[in-house]
């Protein structure tokens, strides 16, 4: 399947099934003559189609899966399980075109009140990287806005019916809004997002003031960002977007935040690749060394060759090749992702600390990460146990408390 993979031994002693094999040459939106005959190969062996559901769900390609199927007409795909797959395409369908619709409404109030902001992933990357809005499922809708805006959007969002919510649990969701307006403006400037939902318009957001953490100890302001955008249609209408040299750093980086769990983050960047194949990848390195993101960004572009064959310059693909860290990181993740899911391991917070530590290139801002993740106190903290003001000190004891705490419990 590919060079990382051949050079892994576990991978060597355990083939690849059929289902994850079959899902990995679905996961994709060019299917080539080769890979044409290796889906009707794998088309004629026994498939465990229950599972072969189950692992597309989990890694959120279900879409692909069910077009790139519905182009082989395979008296082998059980009539229940091409049914199956063709609602939940609709459905997809259906939630993508009303999700876009409800952007463009909110892009419209921005407008109105003069708000600069960027529209990413979601719908967006579904037209520009996959060419369709129905090939690729997502939930939130993504903003960036300049950081001088955080609080007044915020505001704004709440007026239009929006309210604060955290994505990890209601008590933490509770929490949130328990907090006073000073308190609230202080939680915003030390967090690089906001999640907002509007139960009435069933949409939820995740605006942003930066595409990673300040916990990353990656350059937090994102005027990178906004001193390189360009304009696109979008349902008849002009709006901010990323370059391209900066949105393959951005999909590198935050794939490299969630720990490439999942297949669909590789599918975004390689589609990304096929689709603008025109990339000024000068400017592109130069950008990562800036930004001190040379390993996210090798890590990225070797999962998307190595997995879904990206093309990438000679130039990358010797770095990549003579980056041993790299190179390692990439069979760990191929692993992880052709793992049966009843094998896979939790990814605890301790895990994804050591890798994310990995992936960071100076031992200063290790540090400075481990500190803020160990030490710093969160809203899951606070909301875990609500102490005075006098008291609340004793949060930095909280935090490594009840990160060993869970990530026992993970195991």
């Amino acid at each position: 399947m590919s060079k990382v993979i051949l050079e892994n031994k576990y991978i060597q002693q355990n083939t690849l099934t059929p289902e994850i094999e079959l899902l990995i040459c679905c996961s994709r939106t060019d299917i080539d003559e080769k890979k044409s005959l290796q889906i009707k190969t794998l088309l004629q062996a026994p498939i465990n189609w229950p599972y072969l559901i189950e692992i597309a769900a989990y890694h959120k390609v279900i879409p692909l899966l069910f077009i790139n199927l519905s182009k082989f007409k395979s008296p082998s795909i059980p009539s229940n399980i091409f049914n199956s797959l063709q609602k939940y395409y609709y459905l997809n369908t259906q939630h993508s075109l009303l999700m876009a619709s409800k952007l463009v409404n909110i892009l419209n109030i921005f407008a109105e009140h003069k708000i600069p902001v960027i529209p990413f992933k979601g719908p967006i990357l579904a037209t520009t990287a996959y060419g369709d809005i129905s090939r690729r499922a997502f939930g939130d809708l993504d903003l960036l806005v300049h950081r001088e805006d955080f609080i007044k959007t915020k505001q704004l969002l709440i007026d239009k019916g929006f309210e604060p919510y955290a994505d990890s649990s209601e008590q933490e969701a509770t929490y949130l809004k328990s907090l006073n307006i000073q308190d609230q403006e202080a939680y915003l400037r030390s967090h690089w997002e906001l999640h907002l939902i509007n139960r009435k318009e069933q949409v939820t957001l995740d605006v942003h003031q930066g595409v990673l953490s300040k916990k990353f100890s990656v350059p937090y302001n994102s005027k990178w960002i906004w001193e390189d955008t360009k304009l696109i249609s979008f349902i008849g209408k002009q709006i901010l977007s990323f370059s391209a040299e900066n949105l393959i750093i951005i999909l590198c980086s935050q794939g490299g935040k969630d720990c490439w769990l999942w297949l669909n983050r590789i599918c975004d960047l390689a589609e990304v690749l096929r689709s603008h194949s025109d990339v000024n990848w000068e400017k592109i390195w130069q950008l990562a060394i800036k930004l001190k993101m040379t390993r996210m960004l090798l890590l990225g572009l070797s999962l998307a060759h190595n997995v879904l064959e990206a093309q990438l310059p000679e130039f990358i693909l010797q770095k990549i090749d003579s980056n041993a860290l790299v190179k390692n990181l990439t069979a760990e993740i191929i692993l992880q992702l052709t793992c049966n899911l009843s094998n896979a391991a939790p990814n605890s917070q301790l895990k994804s600390l050591l890798f994310h530590l990995k992936l960071i290139e100076h031992p200063g801002d290790k540090i400075i990460y481990c500190y803020e993740q160990i030490i710093v106190p969160t809203i899951a903290d606070k909301s875990f146990i609500r102490l005075p003001k006098y008291l609340s000190f004793l949060y930095y004891f909280v935090r490594p408390i009840r990160m060993i705490f869970f990530n026992h419990n993970s195991k």
